[in-house]
């Protein structure tokens, strides 16, 4: 016959062989990467049905501290917060395992509130009640409080892990995003420039810490055109930096192989706009022809900081005729063409917001007249040269102000 100080060394024994295949069970869905429902269920299984504690209600800090979301609610009804704020558990809490009394989430009362740390900082409250309200005998709360804090500390600590590796992986992600978006960028920026006797052609591109879809380009078309063009694509990131490197190709393929006039030309690149883009984003644009044969030049506008035109008579204007941005509408509703002779000593220089529209740090833009006095100061200096004079200009009117957006310029001198 079993003795009862036999029997409870037995269930002593039994309930201690529990606890470790609890914390065994735990650790192995833990090492192969079980789904946090899974983990939660375990645990709630755990302390439910082998230590009666029937009431958890289990919060966890978020990682980036500004509030506790509730992970486990069982074996209480009624709405329970989804969140509650960092504060709310300063009433419960003041240094160690306190009392709930009252103070139960949404009424309901709890025996304990036992606070969870990493690191000598908490990361978790578990408010516990039992099966049985009015339990003959030690709670089973009271009972196992060690156990309760060490599981809920094994499964939270591993939760939160999860979720700084899954944060990891976001972030080598968005990393790995802006290099491609970075990679595509400088793949808009030629390497070269056409060699003309006619025309003088340089740019300067500085991206901004976030990606944009800044565009300039000059090539030749046939024997007797060059086309000298410019483009902004709204918005940032990899979306912008696509759709840019997309609507490059696009107009190489026009003006290469299209034998419409430049208007159509225009209306078929927001045709293709539109198709890429479906109307979530648009293109600033402006494009010139230059016909080398009787010195003319074509061009049209689209919604992009109007160029500075400055004509061998030193005479100065901004070009502005033009259209819409392209991709904002299925049809452009208007589209303007200028023309103009463009004799030596005349100059082109096209520019993105990034220049003109930076701040100071009394919110004073930059503005036209800065840049038109850098480059009529700058008719004995290279092209290179004077971008670099605009530059150090900008620089030294921002101050300590960040950038605006990318600097992108490209200016043409006529000879």
């Amino acid at each position: 016959m079993v003795s009862s100080r036999e029997s409870r060394l037995q269930s002593k024994l039994d309930l201690r062989d529990f606890k470790l295949k609890a914390l065994l069970d735990v650790t192995r869905a833990i090492n192969s990467q079980s789904s946090e429902d899974d983990l939660l269920n375990q645990y709630s299984n755990a302390l439910h049905n082998y230590l009666g504690i029937g009431r958890i209600v289990l919060y966890a800090l978020d990682l980036d501290g500004a509030f506790w979301r509730l992970i486990v609610a069982n074996g209480v009804s009624g709405f329970i917060p989804e969140t509650q704020s960092v504060e709310f558990f300063e009433k419960l809490n003041s240094g160690g395992i306190s009392l709930a009394g009252s103070d139960g989430v949404n009424d309901h009362v709890f025996d304990v509130v036992v606070p969870v740390s990493q690191n000598d900082e908490v990361i978790a409250f578990v408010l516990a009640g039992d099966v049985e309200e009015n339990a003959r005998g030690m709670s089973p709360v009271v009972k196992h409080l060690n156990f309760l804090q060490t599981l809920t500390n094994i499964l939270v600590v591993a939760l939160r892990n999860k979720e700084l590796v899954d944060e990891n992986i976001r972030q080598e992600g968005l990393k790995r995003e802006l290099e491609l978006a970075r990679e595509m960028q400088n793949m808009l920026v030629p390497g070269s420039w056409p060699i003309d006797e006619h025309i003088d052609v340089s740019g300067y591109y500085q991206p901004h810490h976030q990606i944009g879809g800044d565009y300039y380009d000059c090539f030749k078309i046939g024997d007797d055109r060059v086309v000298i063009c410019m483009a902004d694509v709204s918005g940032k990131g990899i979306g912008a930096a696509i759709l840019m490197s997309n609507f490059q190709a696009n107009v190489r393929a026009i003006f290469e192989g299209d034998s419409g006039d430049l208007i159509y030309k225009v209306k078929t690149l927001n045709k293709r706009v539109m198709d890429s883009a479906q109307g979530e984003k648009y293109i600033t644009f402006f494009v010139a022809v230059f016909n080398r044969k009787n010195r003319r030049v074509e061009y049209v506008n689209c919604g992009h900081n109007p160029p500075l035109w400055i004509d061998d008579k030193k005479e100065s204007s901004l070009l502005e005729l033009g259209s819409v941005g392209l991709g904002m509408f299925e049809e452009l509703p208007t589209v303007q063409s200028g023309i103009f002779n463009a004799l030596p000593g005349s100059s082109l220089i096209c520019y993105t917001d990034g220049l003109v529209e930076q701040e100071n740090s009394k919110e004073v833009p930059f503005g036209m007249a800065r840049l038109e006095k850098i480059v009529r100061g700058g008719d004995s200096m290279s092209l290179d040269k004077m971008h670099e004079e605009m530059v150090l200009e900008l620089q030294t009117f921002r101050g300590k102000i960040p950038p605006l957006d990318d600097t992108a310029l490209l200016s043409c001198r006529f000879k």
